[in-house]
């Protein structure tokens, strides 16, 4: 018997852009692993070049509509790094404790890389991103950012059958601009008062691809290399530089 025999899900990754191949290779390598695992893959949702509201809720849609026999989506971002039993972990805690939404640990891309998680606090009456959390535990959730994600058809059904679900806006309304929150909290606002309960596995932890860097040549000058220096013997001597005239 493996883990995740008897469990189907679809793949949403959206993509919004060039895809760093090493986010796309370790995703293969993490799906293909986890149908080693008994995994049944039942579609790829993935949408391309929409804005992060519309993309998400076109998944969403489809999965309504297209896939009631799919138990529900694995989430992760095209800019996600992950080990090869990523998913596997993250939906063997799925399924080992009957879970209708979980999440896995990622970091924001830029300093102080604060965990993309969230607690709601009372007397703010907002969403406050968590500076700490427990270690190697599975902890109910407030909310988090759609990264790694897992969700339910279930969930997703609650959520289109709940009296706060509107057409226009969706599973997923981006009200950040009108004083709101951003998608992904949204979600996990209106899957809350769905009556879904959010949960975060903390030993499930993957990577976020920061901003790329720009190499200029103070970068090359800064290393203080000479002809002499060991990196470069390894590599090229000292051209033959002949001047135009």
């Amino acid at each position: 018997m493996k883990p995740l025999d008897g469990m189907s899900v679809v793949l949403a990754s959206p993509t919004y852009g060039n895809v760093d191949p090493l986010c796309a290779k370790d995703l293969r390598v993490a799906m293909m692993s986890a149908a080693t695992m008994g995994l049944h893959w039942a579609g790829d949702a993935s949408p391309d070049r929409l804005g992060y509201s519309a993309a998400r809720n076109a998944v969403a849609k489809s999965i309504r509509k297209n896939s009631p026999s799919a138990d529900g989506i694995m989430w992760v971002d095209s800019d996600i790094r992950m080990k090869s039993d990523a998913i596997t972990r993250l939906l063997t805690t799925v399924k080992i404790h009957n879970l209708d939404f979980v999440s896995g640990v990622y970091h924001s891309r830029k300093p102080p890389y604060l965990p993309v998680i969230y607690h709601w606090d009372s007397a703010a009456g907002w969403y406050l991103q968590c500076v700490t959390y427990p270690k190697d535990q599975i902890t109910s959730l407030d909310a988090c950012g759609f990264g790694f994600v897992y969700t339910s058809t279930k969930t997703i059904n609650a959520i289109a059958d709940s009296p706060c679900f509107t057409a226009r806006g969706g599973w997923f309304p981006d009200t950040r601009d009108t004083g709101g929150y951003g998608e992904d909290i949204s979600f996990c606002d209106l899957a809350t008062g769905a009556g879904i309960q959010l949960y975060l596995d903390t030993g499930v932890q993957v990577g976020h691809t920061g901003d790329a860097k720009v190499i200029w040549e103070q970068d090359f000058r800064a290393l203080n290399l000479t002809i002499e220096s060991p990196e470069i013997q390894k590599m090229h001597g000292d051209g033959d530089w002949g001047k135009v005239n």
